[in-house]
């Protein structure tokens, strides 16, 4: 006979309640262990993703058709994509450290946070900056074409990371400046609900840049 654990897999439930009885609020590890899922269904969602670019470049550089994968004039910018992953790498380091600091009560995670984000919106300028300068487009070989679809795409996925985070540090800094009010409906505790959302955004987007440093080094270093 199963036991009440197994039948209950998602850990605690809402307890039962008679007919008519306002039902109490979801136990918060029941949202934060959808959290956790929920971002690592979305790396592997990533996963697949990007591998088709991965898989696009080295099948077209064993192609070489007529020999166009990549002409001379075909060359991005090494100075901005080296600084760019270096911010990507650090901005991840910073959040995955905010999660670790809320996680032990510290109040000085939203530092951490604001500089992860803002570290990962300079990326995404520095790669718009590459655009400009680069003698090249999507048209110019089967290498343009992929650089130019991986990065685009990618810079709009460490975008959508960006606002993840920053939605967090943005309810924190919103608690802190209206705490809540006895008897008008406020979250009482709203770190309760933020920490698990931050821990869930700081790994998929340190999961993220580890997908940036693979493409890195396939797009500049290989």
């Amino acid at each position: 006979m199963a036991s009440e654990s197994e039948r209950r897999p998602l850990g605690m439930m809402v307890p039962p309640v008679p007919a008519g009885v306002e039902i109490p609020p979801e136990p918060p590890d029941v949202g934060a262990r959808a959290l956790a899922v929920g971002a690592r269904l979305l790396a592997g969602a990533a996963t697949f993703f990007f591998l088709a670019f991965l898989f696009a470049y080295f099948y077209l550089r064993s192609l070489n058709v007529e020999h166009m994968w990549k002409p001379a004039h075909v060359k991005p910018e090494q100075a901005l994509g080296a600084i760019g992953i270096a911010c990507i790498i650090v901005s991840a380091v910073l959040a995955m450290y905010a999660s670790r600091r809320m996680r032990a009560g510290s109040s000085s995670w939203t530092g951490a946070a604001a500089g992860a984000v803002l570290l990962g919106l300079v990326a995404v300028a520095l790669q718009c900056i590459a655009y400009t300068r680069q003698h090249f487009g999507p048209t110019d070989g089967a290498y343009a074409s992929v650089y130019c679809a991986w990065t685009a795409f990618y810079a709009m996925g460490v975008l959508g990371a960006m606002y993840w985070l920053e939605t967090h540090v943005a309810t924190e800094l919103r608690a802190r400046r209206e705490p809540a009010a006895e008897n008008e409906g406020d979250i009482k505790d709203p770190d309760r609900l933020i920490a698990p959302g931050l821990e869930a955004a700081a790994w998929f987007w340190a999961y993220l840049a580890g997908l940036g440093v693979i493409a890195y080094v396939t797009l500049y270093l290989v």
